[in-house]
């Protein structure tokens, strides 16, 4: 069991480095406040931020690490320790930032601004995803079809996120779509100019239309930015970090071991 345990912290530790750590581990503390905040000392915002949720993405920010526990041949421990750099600002920016305090209502746009950057999360998170299939499968490919696949997944979970919210509004009496404009600005303090339209209503039955329409919208500009960033700097398949000349070199070892024999 010791030696497991020692195995173990040794692979979080030699994937990870120290600016990593302190900068995880800051957005962690904040998490960690945040939840006793609302657990225990009745934070005003506790209704719209249950510590329960706060919970949950807390558990989701120790993702790489938990991916470590994983068997040796799961895909998923292939993933580099940089995807969570992204997904633990997801997770920060949207349940310490947008609901604990309550910036969906009081910075303009601010939900806009996360749809765009969820799903350029998506696409990140479907590249590192790629890669590691290419890892576990040992198969090469040309970071254009890689590219491509990502920018697929990040539709795929923009897409799903979406029929989330829908679910939940129907069927569980939520607002995450905002149909209603009276229960919007009531979230809003009774300030309409709190509530955010990317497309401008000139008619208030339409307001959960042009809600949705603008969230799809700025997933559609999030995923491509991030595919264009792809394109331009595909950062693991480049230099010392190319995957490719991994397996290719992996590929050569076995076959002259196998020759060997």
């Amino acid at each position: 069991m010791k030696v497991r345990i020692k195995n173990y912290f040794k692979r979080v530790f030699s994937g990870v480095s120290k600016w990593q750590l302190i900068y995880w581990w800051i957005l962690r503390a904040l998490m960690i406040y945040a939840f006793f905040d609302t657990a225990f000392f009745g934070s005003d915002y506790t209704a719209s931020n249950p510590p329960i949720q706060i919970l949950a993405n807390l558990v989701g920010m120790f993702a790489y690490e938990i991916i470590q526990m994983f068997p040796e041949k799961n895909r998923f421990r292939f993933f580099s320790s940089t995807f969570q750099n992204i997904t633990i600002l997801g997770f920060f920016l949207g349940s310490f930032g947008g609901a604990y305090m309550n910036l969906y209502y009081t910075l303009p746009a601010y939900d806009k601004i996360l749809h765009a950057f969820g799903t350029a999360e998506a696409v990140y998170i479907g590249y590192e995803y790629l890669c590691a299939t290419q890892l576990k499968l040992k198969k090469p490919c040309p970071h254009q079809i890689i590219n491509f696949g990502a920018l697929g997944f990040g539709f795929i979970l923009s897409s799903a996120w979406e029929l989330f919210e829908f679910t939940y509004d129907q069927f569980f009496g939520g607002d995450a779509q905002h149909w209603s404009y009276q229960a919007a600005l009531e979230a809003a303090g009774g300030d309409p100019d709190k509530i955010f339209q990317l497309i401008p209503m000139n008619d208030i039955s339409r307001f959960a239309l042009m809600d949705t329409m603008g969230d799809i919208i700025l997933n559609f500009i999030g995923a491509f930015a991030l595919f264009a960033f792809l394109s331009f700097y595909p950062y693991r398949h480049r230099g010392k970090n190319d995957i490719n000349a991994k397996i290719e070199a992996m590929n050569k070892a076995e076959k002259e071991e196998v020759s060997v024999k």
